[in-house]
Protein backbone atom coordinates (compact mmCIF):
# COMPACT_ATOMS: atom_id res chain seq x y z
CA UNK A 1 0.00 0.00 0.00
CA UNK A 2 1.07 3.46 -0.30
CA UNK A 3 1.31 5.82 2.35
CA UNK A 4 -1.72 7.70 3.41
CA UNK A 5 -2.08 10.87 5.36
CA UNK A 6 -0.61 9.58 8.99
CA UNK A 7 -3.49 11.53 11.51
CA UNK A 8 -6.76 10.33 13.08
CA UNK A 9 -9.60 11.89 10.78
CA UNK A 10 -13.32 13.25 11.52
CA UNK A 11 -16.33 13.88 9.66
CA UNK A 12 -17.25 17.58 8.64
CA UNK A 13 -20.65 19.54 6.70
CA UNK A 14 -19.87 21.56 3.72
CA UNK A 15 -23.27 22.95 2.63
CA UNK A 16 -23.26 22.41 -1.28
CA UNK A 17 -20.56 21.14 -3.82
CA UNK A 18 -20.08 22.41 -6.84
CA UNK A 19 -23.22 20.97 -8.13
CA UNK A 20 -25.51 22.58 -5.36
CA UNK A 21 -26.00 19.22 -3.35
CA UNK A 22 -25.15 19.07 0.55
CA UNK A 23 -21.99 16.66 0.72
CA UNK A 24 -20.02 14.95 3.89
CA UNK A 25 -15.91 15.65 3.67
CA UNK A 26 -14.01 13.34 5.41
CA UNK A 27 -10.95 15.37 6.88
CA UNK A 28 -7.43 15.09 8.55
CA UNK A 29 -6.81 15.95 11.88
CA UNK A 30 -3.85 18.02 13.96
CA UNK A 31 -1.45 19.16 11.53
CA UNK A 32 -3.63 17.94 8.26
CA UNK A 33 -7.25 19.19 9.61
CA UNK A 34 -6.93 21.42 6.47
CA UNK A 35 -6.62 18.15 4.40
CA UNK A 36 -9.94 16.88 2.80
CA UNK A 37 -9.24 12.50 2.81
CA UNK A 38 -12.76 11.78 1.05
CA UNK A 39 -16.17 13.46 0.12
CA UNK A 40 -19.18 11.16 0.81
CA UNK A 41 -21.79 12.21 -1.37
CA UNK A 42 -25.79 12.69 -1.06
CA UNK A 43 -27.71 9.44 -1.57
CA UNK A 44 -30.96 11.10 -2.97
CA UNK A 45 -33.03 8.08 -1.71
CA UNK A 46 -31.94 7.83 1.69
CA UNK A 47 -31.91 10.86 3.45
CA UNK A 48 -29.26 10.52 6.35
CA UNK A 49 -27.36 7.32 5.42
CA UNK A 50 -24.31 10.08 3.67
CA UNK A 51 -23.03 11.29 6.85
CA UNK A 52 -23.59 7.86 8.42
CA UNK A 53 -21.43 6.24 5.75
CA UNK A 54 -18.76 9.03 6.43
CA UNK A 55 -18.77 8.42 10.02
CA UNK A 56 -18.27 4.69 9.98
CA UNK A 57 -15.10 5.25 7.63
CA UNK A 58 -14.04 7.35 10.06
CA UNK A 59 -14.61 5.19 13.03
CA UNK A 60 -12.78 2.11 11.33
CA UNK A 61 -9.81 4.50 9.83
CA UNK A 62 -9.30 5.61 13.41
CA UNK A 63 -9.93 2.51 14.69
CA UNK A 64 -7.25 0.87 12.97
CA UNK A 65 -4.66 4.06 13.60
CA UNK A 66 -1.26 2.77 14.20
CA UNK A 67 -1.50 -1.19 12.61
CA UNK A 68 0.91 -1.22 9.14
CA UNK A 69 -0.53 -0.97 6.19
CA UNK A 70 1.15 -4.50 5.52
CA UNK A 71 -1.34 -5.95 8.17
CA UNK A 72 -4.43 -4.37 6.45
CA UNK A 73 -3.30 -5.63 2.88
CA UNK A 74 -2.68 -8.89 4.20
CA UNK A 75 -6.25 -9.30 5.05
CA UNK A 76 -6.28 -9.05 8.35
CA UNK A 77 -10.00 -9.77 9.87
CA UNK A 78 -11.61 -8.23 13.64
CA UNK A 79 -10.81 -11.81 14.65
CA UNK A 80 -6.70 -11.49 13.44
CA UNK A 81 -6.77 -8.09 15.15
CA UNK A 82 -8.20 -9.99 17.91
CA UNK A 83 -6.04 -12.53 18.59
CA UNK A 84 -2.97 -10.30 17.91
CA UNK A 85 -4.12 -8.26 20.81
CA UNK A 86 -4.37 -11.10 22.81
CA UNK A 87 -0.98 -11.93 22.60
CA UNK A 88 0.23 -8.41 23.75
CA UNK A 89 -1.72 -8.75 26.34
CA UNK A 90 -0.05 -11.96 27.53
CA UNK A 91 3.05 -10.66 26.39
CA UNK A 92 2.26 -7.68 29.37
CA UNK A 93 1.54 -10.02 31.94
CA UNK A 94 4.80 -11.86 31.43
CA UNK A 95 7.03 -8.66 31.63
CA UNK A 96 5.01 -7.87 34.50
CA UNK A 97 5.41 -10.92 36.47
CA UNK A 98 9.13 -10.81 35.61
CA UNK A 99 9.37 -6.88 36.64
CA UNK A 100 8.00 -8.48 40.04
CA UNK A 101 10.45 -11.38 40.37
CA UNK A 102 13.31 -8.20 39.50
CA UNK A 103 11.51 -6.72 42.28
CA UNK A 104 11.70 -9.10 44.91
CA UNK A 105 15.47 -10.07 44.17
CA UNK A 106 15.83 -6.49 44.88
CA UNK A 107 14.14 -6.49 47.55
CA UNK A 108 15.94 -9.40 49.18
CA UNK A 109 19.43 -7.64 48.39
CA UNK A 110 19.60 -9.85 45.74
CA UNK A 111 20.72 -7.80 43.00
CA UNK A 112 23.89 -5.98 43.45
CA UNK A 113 24.78 -2.30 43.36
CA UNK A 114 25.06 -1.11 39.91
CA UNK A 115 26.19 1.65 41.59
CA UNK A 116 29.45 -0.37 42.62
CA UNK A 117 30.08 -1.61 39.96
CA UNK A 118 29.37 -5.23 40.75
CA UNK A 119 27.84 -8.02 38.58
CA UNK A 120 24.92 -9.33 40.25
CA UNK A 121 26.06 -13.46 40.13
CA UNK A 122 22.67 -15.02 41.50
CA UNK A 123 21.53 -18.01 39.51
CA UNK A 124 17.72 -17.17 39.88
CA UNK A 125 18.70 -13.23 38.93
CA UNK A 126 20.47 -14.77 35.74
CA UNK A 127 17.53 -17.25 35.44
CA UNK A 128 15.01 -13.99 35.00
CA UNK A 129 17.13 -12.29 33.01
CA UNK A 130 17.21 -14.81 30.55
CA UNK A 131 13.36 -14.69 30.31
CA UNK A 132 13.31 -11.49 29.87
CA UNK A 133 15.55 -11.24 26.74
CA UNK A 134 13.27 -13.85 25.48
CA UNK A 135 10.02 -12.13 26.09
CA UNK A 136 12.39 -8.93 24.48
CA UNK A 137 13.31 -11.10 21.28
CA UNK A 138 9.70 -12.06 21.37
CA UNK A 139 9.66 -15.68 21.70
CA UNK A 140 7.66 -15.75 24.69
CA UNK A 141 4.21 -14.87 24.37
Amino acid sequence: MSAHTPCMLMVGETPFDNDGAPETVIGGTGQFENHAIAVAIDFKNAPGMREANARRMVACWNALDGLHDDALGGGWTAAGMNAYAKGLEEKLRVMHDLLLAIKKLDDRNDIADHDEGVPCTSAEFDEVMASVCEVLKGGAT
